[in-house]
């Protein structure tokens, strides 16, 4: 049931509703009119209904748009996490190493925190790299020997 459904049930509803209400003002014998009475308490009552429905209807499409977003959230980083693979590099370090364009590695912390961040050389001896996002230091390179 969409929203045009609900508002023209509503709208019949109403004028349901004030065909009934006048009928009280005219003179009929009290059977006639608890059952006029009895009439417009059901159509309240459906009026009721379809305002719930209303209400559960907008509740409902505004969790599909957020689970939509969430899916296409979740498949961009996908897309954006396939461009890498999990490798081990000479240093030792368990790092995400790109598959394509210029060669570097991503900081795997920061992976799990659904970010990329490239990890920097920081051009010493050890062959550590640090990642900018999280501050953690990676083995990436093989030690050097200092004669």
């Amino acid at each position: 049931m969409d929203m045009t459904s609900i508002a023209s049930a509503y709208s019949g509803l109403r004028a349901a509703k004030e065909i009934f209400s006048s009928y009280t003002d005219l003179k009929i014998d009290a059977a006639a009119r608890e059952r006029v009475n009895e009439a417009i308490a059901k159509v309240g009552e459906a009026q009721d209904a379809l305002f719930q429905m209303r209400e559960e209807m907008f509740r409902l499409q505004e969790e599909n748009r957020l689970l939509k977003d969430s899916i296409a959230e979740n498949e961009n980083w996908e897309k954006r996490l396939s461009a890498y693979e999990l490798t081990e590099t000479s240093g030792g370090a368990i790092v995400f190493k790109s598959n394509s364009g210029v060669d570097h590695f991503a900081c795997p912390s920061c992976a799990e925190k659904r970010e990329i961040q490239i990890l920097q050389d920081r051009r010493v001896v050890s062959g550590d790299y640090d990642c900018p996002g999280c501050g953690k230091s990676f083995p990436v390179k093989p030690r050097k020997q200092i004669y």
